[in-house]
């Protein structure tokens, strides 16, 4: 158990009338930053930061530019309250030194005219890592990539695309914590999202990516890694349906040719 009740959080409005917290914390020179659930009158009623961890483990098992996040159980401080939940973590990936944007205002920047988006990213050399961040939201049932969830980082004459970050809204993440919903998760439906490179159908986006991409099989060796942690986050049956719905879209992504 973390005690992060040092913490102070920053409340930023969701979609659903709930509250996303975050909060930044330098350790030893380098800065991290935590993210909590979808909160509501004093209750987490989601499980987007576990699933971040989730997503995050899956992307970096497959080799994709995926930011790495961690997480556990702590006690923070909220409101004049002290609650135990989940949070996850992650550091800082701009180097000393450095900045980042985001996408939307790149392209907004530098853009030609009438260039759309996945116009603009292919002609500034951004071609494969687009390619993998649609391969990716497919995979995860990722709904909010929007133009700034993607981020461009300076560092000097250098322009290079952020790791793919904000994950958590996904796969089961809008059936909240309630079981009967959990149960209910249509993982084989084409998934729709806000999307600022492509169109919000995730399924559809896949005509976009530019060649057949090689990914590890996702063996069931694997799930005990990805898992590993969450137990306390995902019930036995959440945590099959999680399993479950990476599969079937996995094997989505190979019958379409877009990976082998």
């Amino acid at each position: 158990m973390k005690d992060y009740t040092d913490l102070q959080w920053t409340y930023s409005s969701s979609s659903s009338g709930g509250q996303y917290l975050k909060s930044e914390k330098t350790v030893n020179g380098k800065l991290y930053y935590y993210k909590l659930s979808d909160y509501f009158y004093g209750t987490f009623r989601s499980h987007e930061s576990a699933l971040e961890v989730f997503t995050s483990r899956l992307g970096i098992y497959l080799g994709l530019p995926v930011l790495k996040y961690t997480g556990s159980r702590a006690k923070i401080s909220l409101d004049g309250r002290e609650y135990e939940t989940f949070v996850s973590r992650s550091k800082n990936f701009c180097p000393s030194g450095g900045t980042s944007i985001p996408l939307v205002t790149y392209y907004n920047i530098n853009k030609l005219p009438k260039e759309s988006p996945l116009e603009f990213c292919r002609r500034t050399g951004m071609t494969e890592y687009i390619d993998k961040v649609i391969i990716f939201d497919y995979l995860i049932m990722n709904i909010d990539r929007h133009g700034r969830n993607i981020e461009m980082i300076i560092d000097g004459n250098q322009v290079t695309p952020s790791p793919i970050f904000d994950n958590g809204r996904c796969l089961t993440f809008g059936c909240g914590n309630r079981t009967e919903n959990i149960k209910k998760y249509d993982y084989k439906s084409p998934g729709m999202g806000n999307n600022f490179v492509g169109s919000i159908d995730l399924e559809r986006n896949l005509s976009n990516v530019s060649r057949q991409y090689i990914l590890p099989e996702l063996c069931d060796e694997i799930r005990p890694k990805l898992f590993h942690g969450l137990h306390s986050e995902f019930t036995s049956e959440h945590r099959d349906i999680l399993w479950e719905a990476l599969k079937y879209r996995y094997n989505i992504l190979k019958s379409k040719g877009v990976i082998k």
